[in-house]
């Protein structure tokens, strides 16, 4: 298909951009109300996720979060292929669309996908985490340790469900060789 003309082009855009809107959720997963920032920055083990391409297979993984010196958010992604295999990370990064919403990220981890990275359930004291996008194919919970107490996890579990988030998906990731193959995890 050729394209003649720039209006021809701008009406081409506006109609893809129209159909992306129509995917989108009627409303936006509710995010928690207040995240002290540079309190959340540090490293999060991933306990449990709706497994995706780039994560699945992969083990003992940790988002480790830092204050960039432009106000950015340096993102790494650590993680293993398995426990008989050197650690490995992925670098990206993460900006706050709106500075006064902290649990409202935009991340990039692989260029050029940008994500958004919705922060809905926060510990009071920066322990656990759940994160979300907003059409809900995507979720995780993590926890500052390599472990979470099973009434913390399945409260977080209740709360994306009750959010809309497709639960039943939801895997835990081994962050120990002991946990590979067990039920419920990757």
């Amino acid at each position: 298909m050729r394209i003649r003309s720039v209006p021809t082009l701008l009406a081409l855009t506006a109609l893809m951009a129209l159909a992306g809107c129509a995917s989108q959720p009627a409303q936006m997963p509710r995010t928690v109300a207040h995240v002290d920032l540079d309190r959340y920055m540090g490293t999060w083990h991933v306990i449990a996720n709706i497994p995706n391409f780039l994560e699945k297979g992969k083990v003992a993984t940790a988002d480790e979060y830092h204050r960039r010196k432009d106000g950015d958010i340096a993102i790494t992604y650590h993680f293993r292929k398995g426990f008989d295999r050197a650690p490995d990370a992925w670098h990206g990064k993460g900006w706050l669309p709106d500075p006064k919403d902290a649990a409202h990220w935009k991340v990039r981890i692989i260029w050029p996908f940008v994500s958004d990275y919705l922060i809905l359930a926060l510990d009071p004291q920066y322990r656990y985490v759940m994160v979300g996008v907003p059409d809900r194919d995507l979720l995780w919970i993590m926890a500052r340790g390599t472990t979470m107490p099973d009434d913390v996890y399945r409260q977080y579990v209740e709360q994306a469900r009750a959010q809309g988030f497709p639960v039943d998906q939801l895997k835990r990731v081994p962050q120990t060789a002991a946990q590979v193959g067990r039920p419920g995890y990757q």
